[in-house]
């Protein structure tokens, strides 16, 4: 049997629309690492000490369990020698979204950054908490009770404060999102534009080639993928407070 070539032209199309569709979706599932996020530490407890100066680590982590517990808010404490190659508030966020501070759809993480080289300190707040932790709250928090320790090298009550009236103002004013109104605004799968484009190429041209049956099979596989999951937190604008000592 003689195949034409018209129809030659049409499954190779296929077959090559198959494969970038398969690709774009390999890429999606296993992403290649970020460059964004290349030196940033993955954070596996509250409190992260890489200095070794905080002496009072049980108590600072007795408060963000606290505050967890009780509000689902995440409080996270980060002391680094040094940040470099990157300046201390690109290192904040990309600590924060790569850790995903914060639960999902609430984006309630927060993040406090100690830099000793540098003599740096940075609160980053997610978007459901700008309400509550203000950059005005932190910096007069961190003139008053934080700032003068740090400059006498006194780590250990300068984080212990910081975070003590971090979780005290969770506490008394953080109010849990309505179920289904994330805090943050804008949700959606994260896919480079290169991917949508070629997946919107790819599903044009199987609709073309399938006339339209390619659909009933992604609603089935959709349909199976359904239930559980989603992204966590590690949404910030790059909120909250900062200064040196």
């Amino acid at each position: 049997m003689r195949i034409s070539g018209r129809t030659a032209a049409v499954v190779i199309a296929l077959v090559l629309a198959a494969l970038l569709l398969v690709y774009a979706l390999v890429t999606w599932v296993f992403p290649p690492p970020d460059p964004r996020f290349e030196g940033i530490p993955e954070l596996e407890y509250y409190v992260t000490d890489d200095v070794g100066v905080l002496y009072s680590y049980y108590d600072i982590e007795d408060i963000c369990y606290t505050v967890d517990y009780e509000t689902s808010c995440e409080i996270a404490v980060l002391v680094v020698n040094s940040t470099l190659p990157r300046e201390a508030n690109e290192f904040a966020l990309r600590t924060f979204q790569l850790n995903g501070l914060g639960k999902e759809g609430k984006d309630n993480g927060v993040l406090v950054l100690i830099v000793t080289s540098t003599r740096e300190w940075k609160v980053e707040v997610g978007y459901g908490l700008e309400g509550v932790l203000t950059p005005t709250f932190l910096n007069q928090v961190a003139n008053d009770y934080v700032v003068p320790y740090l400059a006498d090298e006194d780590y250990d009550t300068g984080v212990y404060n910081m975070v003590l009236f971090i979780g005290t103002e969770i506490l008394d004013k953080y109010e849990e999102p309505e179920s289904g109104d994330p805090a943050f605004p804008i949700g959606g799968v994260p896919l480079t534009t290169w991917q949508w484009v070629v997946i919107i190429v790819v599903m044009v041209a199987l609709t073309a080639v399938t006339r339209g049956r390619i659909w009933y099979l992604l609603f089935f596989i959709l349909t199976l993928g359904r239930g559980g999951g989603g992204f966590g937190g590690g949404r910030s604008g790059g909120g909250g407070g900062r200064g040196r000592f």
